[in-house]
């Protein structure tokens, strides 16, 4: 796909705001000049960021989902004291997760609210990003502009004593607009695309109910939240995120939860949720029960619990496993041995996948070198080895972890009967780090500034390694007692 082709194909998708079908989506992908077929354009919607799938099959983007929908935020004391407000994650689920908030755009009244940096305590900081995951609130903290000179891999993730963050202006508002403290700020997205929102002060006196009976309203409101996020909890599980589980619960009940009255989730979480929390979930954390772990399978996943090898009864190991290797990593590896200036690469893949303890038939080694010859013979024709001591490192030692998180997510897999045999704490940070790593292989192959980023991905493999070796044992003692319990004696 051309880049022009692609971006007015995204730029749909940040814009259009029905419904759409599979059928349709393929029509905008040929009006952009883009021939494909609806299997690409399945795959292209259910991987995309901007797009949610809806019951009905077809799909809607959040643009479309979450424009023009009302939520609230009660400035903390703090930020009354500075006179500045901060979005952080206030702003989840009705803006793009991946847009710093320091960017967002606030107007009132058609005027554009200045902005304004405060100072913050780290940990009241941490808390104001805590919907992106504690994991990933330093980051987006270290994001925002205030905090240009915060180096994070100089310091090994940890957040000096105190931080800068950018909000708007409270002084403005209490200046043109009368906010005051106790005031309540009513927010909503104008131009997702943009990340552009209207907000109006909200104070006591201009609410069309008298103080108790808002009051009670807004009560309500958190006893109907929590209701509906134990309700997701139960029927969906912990999504992949913790902001799909609040675009489940607020999309889906937009009609009683997006009103005049409404709370913030912020104030839920910390005043008035009596049964959720923020609980550990492998490396990651999710709002889930409060008290009581995150577990990797239940009544919501039951059925891929089951240990498939995607087809292990029609295919062996060797070609369940090769199969197995996506082509970004296949294209890392090939690059990772015109680094180490390898001779035999197709050989060096088999010990790449299997770990050396493995050895290839003579068919499947003939059948792979003559699929990979073409793509060798691209990347290392191409390949400038000088250019390449940055990240050729950082891609050597990503590639060492990912063969033996990937070796045992395969043997787990070919070899296990069910997911739930296997201690569900341990499986879920060995899934987790695969999904880790394999981002970081994409990113090391895609990603503009990666060499900029080479020291932040090697501490990251610090913290992935300990990390594998700790579960590692546990893991591979599981499928060892397994395999063992699957043989039985006949007598």
């Amino acid at each position: 796909m051309e880049s022009m082709r692609e971006d007015l194909v995204v730029k749909f998708l940040r814009t259009y705001r029905h419904p759409f079908s599979l059928t349709e989506m393929k029509k905008v992908f040929e009006a952009c000049g883009v021939m494909t077929d609806k299997s690409d354009v399945e795959f292209f919607l259910d991987t995309n960021s901007s797009v949610m799938k809806l019951t009905s099959g077809k799909y809607l983007t959040y643009a479309g989902a979450f424009t023009g929908e009302i939520f609230s935020i009660m400035p903390t004391a703090a930020e009354v004291e500075q006179g500045v407000l901060v979005p952080g994650d206030r702003c989840m689920p009705f803006v793009e997760s991946d847009r710093i908030s320091a960017f967002l755009k606030f107007y009132v009244n058609g005027k554009k609210i200045p902005s304004k940096v405060g100072v913050f305590d780290s940990d009241v900081a941490i808390d104001m990003f805590m919907l992106f995951g504690e994991e990933y609130a330093s980051q987006y903290i270290a994001s925002d502009p205030a905090n240009a000179k915060l180096n994070l891999a100089e310091r090994d993730f940890e957040l000096p004593n105190t931080v800068n963050l950018t909000g708007i202006s409270l002084d403005y508002l209490a200046e043109n607009y009368g906010y005051k403290k106790g005031d309540r700020i009513l927010c909503c997205v104008s131009d997702w695309d943009k990340g552009k929102l209207n907000l109006m002060v909200l104070h006591g006196s201009d609410s069309p109910f008298d103080s108790g009976e808002i009051g009670e309203k807004r009560l309500e409101w958190y006893s109907l939240l929590e209701s509906k996020m134990l309700e997701s909890f139960k029927k969906s599980g912990p999504l992949g995120t913790i902001e799909d589980q609040v675009v489940d619960v607020f999309y889906k009940n937009r009609s009683k939860l997006c009103v005049p009255y409404c709370g913030s989730i912020e104030e839920f979480i910390t005043r008035y949720a009596k049964k959720i929390g923020f609980e550990h979930y492998g490396v990651e954390s999710r709002l889930w029960y409060k008290g009581q772990d995150v577990p990797a399978f239940g009544e919501w996943n039951k059925e891929s619990a089951l240990c498939t090898g995607h087809g292990k009864d029609s295919l062996s190991f060797e070609e369940y496993s090769v199969a197995f290797i996506p082509p970004l990593v296949i294209g890392q590896f090939i690059l990772n041995s015109c680094f180490k200036k390898e001779k035999d690469i197709v050989s060096s893949f088999f010990d790449f996948v299997f770990n050396g303890d493995y050895k290839p038939s003579e068919s499947m080694h003939q059948e792979l070198a003559l699929n990979l010859k073409e793509q060798i013979s691209i990347i290392s024709d191409n390949y400038n080895w000088f250019a390449d001591q940055i990240l050729g490192p950082v891609r050597e030692r990503c590639l060492e972890l990912y063969a033996k998180v990937s070796g045992l997510v395969r043997k787990i897999d070919y070899n296990g009967k069910s997911f739930l045999d296997f201690p569900s704490s341990e499986l879920v940070i060995l899934l987790q780090l695969h999904e880790h790593i394999l981002k970081m292989l994409e990113n090391l192959g895609s990603e503009p500034g990666a060499e900029e980023m080479a020291e932040n991905y090697l501490l990251s493999l610090d913290g992935m390694e300990w990390n594998f070796e700790e579960i590692a044992g546990v893991l591979e003692d599981a499928l060892a007692k397994e395999q063992k319990n699957q043989f039985k004696i006949v007598r």
